[in-house]
């Protein structure tokens, strides 16, 4: 927190008044200068508060309304009037124009000297820069101890309690795979990849634009920083302050970076053990229902701020190759890694974050030889809450079930309507149904189509025509020969529902 003027009107013993300027007590100070000039400006660089006893002020209202804009201009903080030595009071032009211009004038008693006024102001600000260094190095302190214990989740923790604003952790896209506190806006969220993405191999400090961070209007500060060890890039570090940064601030975030590198360059022989940890602790959750408290939190570091999804990776002949390849990928787009085989439905389970995609999930198998990808099924669960990662992976699971050997992966939001196709039970008892009733059927050239047809318009003959393209007579007379052939009532619903099941699944 900066030292300002409303602070320094606080200090009773000094005896200030505020004389105008209300609006601006808020406004920190930097240095307090005492100057007698006409023009002060070519020599401050903003942020000071000016003492005078009023000798140099040019005389006449437009001298003080001059003299007060040169010094907002100049991003003066206050200006400190000594009353009783050359003038009883400041000069009503110079309070009309502080008012005006938003500038703090302050009453300086005879009996305070200007010298008791800057050293109050410089001890305090170096009272709280001192303060803000310690508090810094304990931070420090918890944050090195977080990271060893608890690894990248648990900086960015540290880091978000220590400055006082939300930390995030992006790959080397840009995108946020971790962020403390979890529930983040979005918006601000693309903010800060926005900021690393154009600030590839540099550190940025840029504003927030959107104006959902703070009601008051607030917009905070976006503070983006590579995370790199030589030439090899690991992603982003990215915090969302209320405020500009301080220097305490670049302290804790500078060390935040650099506990986040280590982690990332450990040793191949830990990264193994540590992934093999996580599979140990994603197995556990499945088999427990997410009851183990310790294993679910660890799992939980795989979801980013929209949850978790679960991929799930069917019908390869090597699953020690597919869990070595997706592991390998997972790692080089500097991503949380937990891979697993899935024991009894005979695949691959891995853990992704909620914004992901099939497209990504796609990619996690690239490095597999052609013909190994050519028998995958990938199927992509919806999003979950990051303590749902049972559910998560029955979601994967039946996508991958709908999905065709090699055929790219299958995201659970589009299985709608395919549901019952993925169960092997329901798949066998249609197919039954197909040959022993609708096999018939498709000898007749258009008595297939003109059921299928029927059936998904519900028994209305405008719909059945307009699908098959033909007069509603003539859609009329194919189901009734239809029908005629199956020996079957279609004014059943249970029949109407087999047979469309049946039709749907003998077409795929």
């Amino acid at each position: 927190m900066a030292v300002t003027v409303r602070w320094l009107l606080g200090q009773r013993d000094l005896g200030l008044g505020l004389r105008a300027g209300a609006a601006a007590v808020d406004v920190p100070i930097t240095f307090v200068i005492t100057t007698e000039l006409a023009d002060p400006t070519p020599w401050l660089t903003g942020g000071e508060m000016l003492l005078t006893t009023g000798i140099g002020i040019p005389p006449g209202d437009d001298g003080c309304r001059d003299y007060v804009r040169r010094l907002t201009d100049r991003g003066v903080s206050g200006l400190g009037f000594g009353v009783g030595v050359s003038r009883a009071s400041a000069p009503a032009a110079l309070v009309d124009a502080a008012d005006e211009f938003g500038l703090a004038l302050v009453d300086v008693p005879l009996p305070t000297p200007f010298v008791a006024v800057a050293r109050t102001v410089i001890d305090e600000i170096a009272r709280r820069a001192n303060a803000a260094q310690a508090a810094a190095g304990r931070a420090q302190q918890r944050m090195t101890r977080a990271a060893v214990a608890g690894g990248p989740s648990a900086t960015l923790r540290e880091l978000s309690v220590g400055s006082g604003g939300a930390a995030l952790l992006l790959d080397r896209g840009g995108r946020v795979v971790q962020a403390h506190p979890a529930e983040f806006d979005p918006a601000v969220a693309r903010e800060v990849g926005e900021q690393a993405r154009a600030h590839v191999a540099a550190s940025a400090v840029g504003p927030v634009t959107v104006r959902t961070v703070d009601p008051a209007g607030r917009l905070g500060t976006i503070v983006t920083q590579p995370i790199r060890v030589g030439d090899r890039g690991h992603g982003h570090l990215g915090v969302v302050l209320p405020r500009e940064p301080s220097a305490a601030d670049h302290v804790l975030i500078g060390h935040a970076n650099s506990l986040l590198a280590l982690d990332f360059e450990r040793p191949l022989r830990l990264r193994l053990a540590q992934w093999r940890m996580n599979a140990a602790a994603l197995r556990l959750v499945l088999s427990a229902g997410g009851d183990l408290d310790e294993a679910a939190q660890l799992v939980a570091e795989a979801a980013d701020p929209s949850g978790v999804r679960a991929l799930m990776i069917r019908g390869g002949a090597d699953p020690d190759a597919v869990v070595a390849a997706v592991r390998a990928a997972l790692h080089d787009a500097g991503r949380p890694v937990f891979v697993s085989e899935a024991g009894a439905a005979s695949g691959v389970i891995a853990l992704l974050g909620g914004d992901d995609g099939p497209g990504f999930a796609d990619a996690l198998v690239a490095g597999l030889a052609p013909g190994e990808r050519a028998r995958l099924q990938l199927g992509l669960g919806a999003p979950h809450a990051p303590h749902a990662v049972a559910e998560a992976v029955a979601a994967a699971e039946l996508a991958a079930r709908a999905a065709r050997p090699g055929g790219g992966t299958v995201d659970a939001s589009a299985l709608a309507g395919r549901t019952l196709f993925t169960e092997p039970g329901t798949r066998e008892a249609l197919a039954r149904l197909d040959r022993a009733l609708l096999e018939p059927l498709r000898t007749h050239d258009g008595l297939a189509e003109a059921l299928r047809a029927y059936l998904e318009n519900h028994g209305q003959w405008e719909g059945t025509a307009a699908a098959l393209g033909v007069h509603r007579h003539t859609a009329r007379a194919r189901v009734a020969r239809a029908e005629d052939l199956l020996g079957v009532d279609l004014r059943s619903a249970r029949v109407r529902a087999e047979l469309l099941l049946a039709l749907l699944l003998g077409d795929e």
